[in-house]
């Protein structure tokens, strides 16, 4: 597809120049038609009949995992990346007296799951911005330490965590690594495989266009062995249909096990378009044409003399924030205009996607030109 053909599958382009992906992924036709086709089963025959909806869940999970390089056994779905970090955390093997390094900038999601679901593990927030994750925590390991969380894409800034060499130190001491890669996933080429983490946690609703409510756990199968079975039910188990319960079956022993009950089928099916949509686009070509997109933005925000924050040294993701003397005039003045970005920590936050044009970047351009 052109871009011509792939903006038409985003109904938003009429309406606005839309450059908050960080924030809330809109909605694009192909996942509107999964979910019509949902709700039309639901009203003329109340169910999915049983062998569709268990061929629906499958091939969701399959291009789910395939966004990320991962076996479709290795994903759950979940409702969002909270629920995925929880799951991860509350199924460690951790005991009294064991401790957690936490990345001091994460979003809110992460620290309140941290601080309130594990009450007897100690809690270690640093400030992993600006430095080497190996050299930081090195001064803060000893035999306590069990589990490191962070953000990989700070959700401000857009600084990308170098995980693989964070993983790679973490993974010779025995020290699990859950990652939240809600700023990431859909706007990086990103390979679990590659970078060999233990638990990815993620939401659709940002860079994977949503819709909200829906996300995957990533659980790396080396650890399937290792894990409690908590925050399981009776779908976390292998059924062939749903006609005889004299004889449960056992859990599945992967990420399956963790999808306690009843799914959001309309959700995943709409979340799995969009991953079809992704996956057909490339990853690679998603990413460099936001990297692309990206750039110009910088360059002339750059000449605009306004101060950029987000990193232009190392690995980049799809944000890219400033911080202008007066961000809430600027904000309101792009909303105006009908451009949206977020307006965070007093910065103004941009984000585009694959299918946003030149031609948006240089209206914001000009539009922030003639007002600073």
């Amino acid at each position: 597809m052109n871009l011509e053909e792939i903006r038409q599958l985003f109904p938003i382009t009429n309406e606005f120049i839309y450059l908050n992906h960080a924030g809330t992924g809109p909605m694009t036709t192909i996942a509107e038609r999964a979910i019509d086709e949902c709700i039309n089963i639901y009203k003329k025959q109340a169910e999915f009949d049983i062998p569709l909806y268990f061929e629906r869940i499958k091939n969701a999970r399959e291009k789910v995992a395939e966004i990320i390089d991962a076996d479709p056994e290795e994903i759950a779905f979940t409702h969002n990346t909270s629920e995925g970090i929880y799951i991860a955390l509350i199924n460690l093997p951790l005991t009294p007296g064991d401790k957690i390094i936490v990345m001091r900038e994460v979003f809110p999601a992460v620290r309140y799951v941290v601080d309130y679901n594990l009450p007897h593990i100690e809690k270690i927030y640093l400030n992993f911005c600006g430095k080497d994750p190996v050299d930081l925590i090195k001064n803060h390991i000893d035999k306590q330490v069990r589990v490191v969380v962070v953000d990989y894409v700070q959700f401000l800034s857009g600084e990308m965590i170098n995980l693989k060499r964070l993983n790679e130190f973490l993974k010779t001491r025995e020290i699990f690594l859950i990652v939240d890669g809600i700023q990431a996933i859909g706007a990086t080429n990103f390979s679990v495989k590659d970078i060999d983490i233990d638990f990815l946690a993620c939401g659709a609703a940002k860079w994977l266009f949503g819709p909200s409510g829906t996300g995957f756990l990533y659980v790396n199968k080396r650890n399937f062995n290792k894990l409690k079975r908590y925050h399981t039910g009776w779908l976390g188990a292998d059924w062939q249909n749903f006609e005889k319960f004299e004889l449960t079956p056992p859990l599945f022993n992967d990420a399956r096990m963790f999808e306690q009950g009843t799914r959001n089928v309309i959700g995943i099916s709409a979340f799995s378009e969009n991953c079809r949509m992704l996956c057909e686009i490339g990853m690679n070509n998603v990413e460099e044409r936001i990297l692309k997109l990206k750039k110009r933005l910088r360059d002339g925000l750059r000449e605009l003399g306004i101060k950029v924050i987000t990193p232009e040294d190392g690995p980049q993701a799809g944000i890219i924030t400033i911080e202008p003397e007066d961000p809430r005039r600027l904000y309101n003045l792009l909303k105006e205009h009908k451009i949206i970005i977020s307006l965070r920590n007093n910065c103004l936050r941009f984000s585009p996607h694959f299918y946003n044009s030149e031609e948006e970047i240089e209206t914001t351009l000009r539009i922030l030109k003639e007002n600073t």
